[in-house]
């Protein structure tokens, strides 16, 4: 299997990593943009930011959870 190899991240949509679920309008308030994806590493859930920069809304993408 390849391996795709550096890359460039936009700054701002992540993908960040967090230990548990995010906290709507805490967790990467003022960094993550809406869209940014949140991986919640403790359960592997994956988030995107459907709030604001400054004040996020992080829902469950599809139904993982």
């Amino acid at each position: 299997m390849s391996i795709i190899q550096g890359g460039t991240q936009i700054p701002g949509y992540g993908p960040y990593l967090n230990d548990g679920a995010p906290t709507d309008g805490a967790t990467m308030a003022g960094t993550a943009m809406k869209g940014a994806l949140l991986i919640d590493t403790a359960n592997g859930v994956l988030y995107i930011n459907t709030g604001t920069q400054e004040s996020p809304a992080w829902t469950v993408v599809g139904s993982q959870a």
